[in-house]
């Protein structure tokens, strides 16, 4: 009997984070709902407090119901906003 050891090496990715935005006054937000339960009405629950509280003045939502990469069309839409709420776990 032969067996195979699945495991690869990681692999190394050289990432950055994008830089923190000064403010949220005047910034669009937006939502990538992933279709997990209630994760669409919690991020829309916390940018309705981003809007009242730190003047963010337009929220943009698009669901992505795989569990694959969103769509390019959702992710042109998402491209347009200052900065994005994604996802939630379970």
């Amino acid at each position: 009997m032969k067996l195979y050891d699945p495991t690869a090496e990681p692999r190394a990715i050289t990432a950055q984070l994008a830089p923190r935005l000064a403010t949220l006054q005047g910034k669009r937000v937006a939502i990538l709902d992933n279709g997990k339960a209630n994760a669409g009405t919690l991020m829309l629950a916390v940018a309705k407090i981003l809007k009242e509280r730190y003047g963010v003045t337009d929220v943009v939502k698009r669901e992505k119901p795989v569990a694959g990469p969103p769509k390019p069309e959702v992710l042109d839409a998402l491209a347009q906003c200052d900065f994005a709420l994604v996802g939630s776990a379970d």
